[in-house]
């Protein structure tokens, strides 16, 4: 086995890279240190050196792994687009950061099999979720503002209604294949499930009749908006 790298921070990155493969094939129950250890040609103490514990690495999996869908979800960058625009974009982000990921998919059925256990242990996640749901916010008040979404829309509940719809048909598609009689997996069949979902988010933001439990206490006295433009067509690039 190898001995303490100079290098920690490639040694670090090296383990996190094996554990995903691990915790996401086997769960955190199945997976095995020592087969990371030999995977990464490192000593199983170099590992605890590290993480501290098999919990201590799982934790580090999970954020490293939210790290990089918040990354793919670019939420920042589309605050420079028009609030139209920009919520499209997100929904579409979500999407395509899902389907390039399927160990994420794998390794957040894991940990909410054991009610997020560890990964309450962290101290990172609401800094990583923070500014998603602030730059939400302030989509929804930029197009309130130009009279485009409702007022009394709350960002968690977009988030929630978004990422649900792109989580459940890439986490469920085998077995919804099997139940409906559908192809989900090709390209053409997400594209169409990915215009859906935009629309249907657009729809739940847009003006329109608000829900008595989501109006905020300042919605009725809000100014009738102008009809939302005409949406674009919304491209799949996984």
């Amino acid at each position: 086995m190898a001995s303490r790298s100079r290098d920690p921070a490639r040694t670090r990155e090296k383990i996190l890279t094996h554990a995903t493969v691990e915790f996401a094939k086997k769960g955190f129950d199945g997976a095995r240190v020592d087969s990371i250890a030999v995977r990464c040609r490192l000593s199983k103490n170099m590992l605890y050196y590290y993480f501290k514990s098999k919990e201590g690495l799982f934790v580090a999996v999970l954020e490293r792994m939210y790290e990089k869908l918040r990354a793919q979800q670019k939420d920042l960058a589309v605050r420079a687009s028009d609030p139209v625009t920009a919520l499209e974009q997100l929904v579409q982000h979500t999407f395509t950061a899902l389907l390039d990921n399927p160990e994420a998919i794998r390794l957040m059925n894991e940990e909410n099999r054991h009610k997020g256990r560890h990964i309450r242990q962290s101290r990172r996640m609401r800094d990583l979720y923070n500014p998603l749901v602030d730059t939400i916010r302030f989509i929804l008040e930029r197009g309130r503002d130009d009279g485009v979404f409702r007022a009394g829309v709350d960002p968690a509940f977009v988030y929630l209604s978004l990422s649900s719809l792109c989580y459940h048909y890439l986490s469920n598609q085998y077995t919804l294949e099997v139940a409906l009689g559908v192809d989900l997996g090709s390209e053409q069949a997400r594209a169409n499930w990915l215009s859906h979902i935009t629309e249907l988010v657009m729809m739940f933001c847009t003006t329109g009749a608000q829900p008595h439990n989501l109006a905020a206490p300042e919605a009725k006295a809000a100014r009738t908006p102008r009809r939302a433009p005409a949406r674009k067509a919304v491209r799949q690039n996984a």
